[in-house]
């Protein structure tokens, strides 16, 4: 990975290029060019920190060449707003509001929902002084600072697993860099989840301050998508009941998890609440449930790239709703360029899944110390679920990115080989360092001991 290091310096500089020339021919003003060079200029101290607790990675070089891609593809997003202008519109006047210290509003939308959304584009207006293309960056960082989360929380709660696919398939992930580059609720949600995830991935390995985390995630998902931070809770509460107590835990660790179990049944029952507000239904019961399903269907299915929903309603649809939620549209049913790229991508997922499947298998095992997988299998089935009511392609491809995060989870995971060979090198360390045969000995012990820091230093 030594190339990510001189990629990211470069990427970096000609991000400022790019941005120094679009202040003059195009979009890009000054203030936005401002938030640019000051988000570059904090990230050089921040990516040395993460850097330094993998030197193995060349994760510093990574994430600033990740952020460079991240803030050019804010550009051409820019030029195709639709709801951000509206967002912004919106925001100026609660901005004025702010200013004069009232944060009592009517956004002109319903909380949870859109006028959330309002609400936080009137916050960061005033500090991009009602500067639409800042508020944009803003916001683009916003999702970019939720990916990085997504993958510390990768990190804290798969230890043993390198994390050097994982890293690349999110931080360049194609879908990940250019939905969420824009003020709206796609970035929002991105950094609510991937809070989200830290505080799972905390709480699984019995940390308290994994609420601190988990908490506020939870509220932001709730405030912007009630029903996704239902999918959430439900997750969440299948990883902790999977993960259990086992050998070497501590009782303050079985407390923790059961206080956050109910902690996490409380937050569920007010997101309840919340979904049943947002469709006007009376109850999650199967009925009630239902008639969400079918009001979005109604609502999505509309425009040039509608289509009939795969919508599940037995165990026997899931395989058709799997494949539509999660790869579709497929090639042949692109009728634009636009689709035909969301296409080739969505292909690329589908091989890098199947091939996936012998991995999650391998997994199975080993599913109560890495219940973190748990919580993203569990959070993917109930995504394409509830999502499987959408019948339009361009809503799929930019919601999915929600779960994309999760699903790279699993993707990532070790085939069966790559676990045995990393078992047969640890087992070979040690022995090396107890048996201190020959001159050898101190180079392994050295290597044991490199690797037993790196370990440390990824926990913490």
């Amino acid at each position: 990975m030594a190339w990510a290091g001189p990629a990211g310096w470069v990427a970096a500089a000609l991000t400022l290029a790019v941005y120094t020339v679009a202040t003059v021919v195009g979009p890009a003003s000054i203030v936005g060019v401002a938030v640019v060079v000051a988000a570059l200029a904090a990230s050089v101290p921040i990516f040395a920190r993460i850097g330094r607790r993998r030197a193995d990675l060349e994760l510093a070089g990574l994430l600033r060449l990740s952020l460079s891609v991240k803030l050019l593809a804010t550009l051409p997003r820019f030029e195709l707003r639709q709801d951000a202008a509206d967002y912004h519109r919106a925001g100026v006047k609660l901005a004025d509001s702010f200013r004069s210290f009232d944060f009592v509003v009517d956004t002109g939308q319903e909380i949870p929902g859109t006028g959330t959304v309002r609400y936080a584009t009137g916050l960061v207006g005033v500090g991009t002084f009602d500067n639409e293309f800042a508020t944009f960056v803003v916001f683009s960082l916003a999702g970019f600072v939720g990916t990085m989360w997504f993958l510390r929380a990768f990190m804290i709660a798969l230890p043993s697993v390198d994390p050097r696919r994982y890293a690349l398939l999110l931080l360049f992930w194609p879908s990940l860099l250019y939905w969420p580059s824009s003020t709206g609720k796609d970035a929002l949600m991105l950094l609510g989840l991937a809070a989200v995830a830290v505080g799972v991935a905390e709480i699984l390995q019995s940390r308290v301050h994994g609420v601190v985390w988990a908490l506020p995630g939870l509220t932001l998902c709730a405030l912007v998508r009630p029903h996704v931070a239902l999918i959430a809770v439900t997750a969440a509460v299948c990883a902790i009941v999977v993960r259990g107590r086992t050998h070497g835990d501590r009782t303050g660790g079985t407390i923790l998890r059961l206080l956050v179990i109910g902690a996490l049944v409380v937050g569920g029952a007010l997101a309840s609440d919340a979904v049943e507000g947002l469709f006007d239904i009376d109850g999650l019961n199967p009925s009630g449930l239902s008639a969400a399903l079918d009001l979005a269907n109604s609502r999505s299915t509309q425009g040039g790239s509608s289509f009939v929903a795969a919508r599940i309603d037995t165990v026997v649809d899931y395989p058709w709703g799997f494949s539509t939620v999660l790869f579709r549209p497929f090639p042949h049913e692109a009728a634009t360029p636009a689709m035909l790229l969301t296409s080739i991508e969505a292909l690329a997922l589908a091989g890098l899944t199947l091939a996936a499947v012998p991995r999650f298998v391998a997994s199975v095992s080993r599913l109560r110390r890495e219940a973190y997988t748990v919580y993203a299998a569990t959070f993917v089935g109930v995504f394409v679920y509830l999502f499987s009511a959408i019948g339009n392609f361009g809503i799929l491809a930019r919601q999915r990115t929600m779960m994309l995060p999760l699903l790279l989870v699993v993707i990532a995971l070790p085939t069966a080989r790559e676990r045995v060979r990393d078992r047969r090198v640890h087992r070979s360390d040690v022995i090396d360092v107890t048996s201190g045969d020959g001159g050898s000995a101190p180079a392994s012990g050295a290597a044991s001991m490199s690797r037993s820091a790196t370990r440390s230093g990824v926990s913490s």
